[in-house]
């Protein structure tokens, strides 16, 4: 049986609290003993306690500080890649084994510009079904991809990123595309209706400091045009990227759906280049359990829709 099978290792951890895992988890996902705290609904000097023990359990610092974050030690990186997977299937199956009622929340987890694009069009058609649910949005650290782990620690319910989330609890399903234009003020001295790549060395260009997968590849496939590229302004939002060049010399890579619906009232133009740049797909992310829920379903089903009928 499986109870008999996990026998000795009930034997082995017996004295091991295992609540320190939850604090170990907590703090490593948000790398803050105070957030940890909040969402415990524990004192900082509880979470430090528990961290503690930990330390001398596994032998190991776990955490450093680094500016006003604490980072991961290797010990601590395995630890959460081996007990991670466990501990989110665990959550999924309380989850669905208590909450079997209607959200009438729902929260999604998205960079601002994801946000931005894609929020409007889901509220006005979630209004339009008539369904009664209110939508929160978190803003996505940009530094970090934590989506994964947004969702399996239930801190959201839909999660909206650039790349597909290979998770087998989670459902992962494409939106649209979105294709980056150069862009650059209206009045630019040097760039007419066309950039080409040889003339990229000498002109200066803004960096989007991101960590999605999808950005990267895009951001890549920009790089390998040309040789050089002088970075004057590198920052963690389209908006103030756009900005800056909208106020500069400085050409910024966009998408191309901001830059035709807000372009022209920024002072900024579009210009074709002589080089191809990857698309960057856009996908919605969501834990499988999730569509237990009724009305979770229906919204997933009418966010669906939507975007199918975009893409047709």
């Amino acid at each position: 049986m499986f109870y008999d099978a996990n026998l000795p290792n009930l034997e082995n951890i017996r004295g091991f609290d295992l609540n320190l895992l939850l604090v170990f988890e907590a703090v490593f996902v948000y790398s803050s003993v105070k957030k940890a705290a909040e969402t415990m609904n524990l004192s900082g000097s509880s979470i430090s306690q528990s961290l503690s023990k930990l330390r001398t359990h596994f032998s190991d610092p776990l955490f450093v500080r680094e500016g006003q974050k604490i980072i991961p030690t290797t010990v601590a990186i395995n630890l959460h890649n081996q007990i991670s997977y466990s501990f989110g299937d665990l959550l999924e199956k309380l989850t669905n084994f208590s909450n079997k009622q209607v959200k009438g929340k729902i929260t999604v987890y998205a960079s601002p510009y994801l946000a931005f694009r894609m929020l409007p069009d889901i509220c006005a058609a979630i209004e339009k079904s008539g369904i009664d649910c209110e939508f929160e949005h978190i803003s996505a650290d940009s530094a970090i991809n934590s989506g994964v782990d947004m969702l399996i620690y239930r801190k959201a319910d839909i999660v909206l990123d650039t790349y597909p989330y290979l998770n087998l609890s989670i459902t992962t399903k494409h939106c649209a595309s979105d294709v980056a234009v150069a862009a650059c003020r209206k009045d630019h001295p040097r760039i007419g209706d066309i950039l080409k790549a040889e003339s990229m060395s000498s002109e200066s260009t803004t960096f989007l400091k991101v960590n999605t997968e999808g950005l990267k590849t895009m951001q890549k496939s920009i790089f390998d045009k040309y040789v050089f590229r002088q970075c004057s302004f590198s920052g963690s939002s389209i908006f103030v990227n756009a900005a800056v060049s909208a106020k500069s010399d400085v050409i910024s890579f966009l998408p191309k759906w901001f830059v035709e619906r807000f372009g022209a009232a920024m002072g900024l133009k579009s210009v074709q280049t002589d080089f191809s740049i990857e698309p960057i797909d856009l996908f919605i992310n969501y834990n499988k359990s999730s569509m237990n829920n009724e009305g979770f379903s229906r919204i997933i089903k009418i966010i669906e829709s939507l975007y199918q009928a975009n893409e047709s």
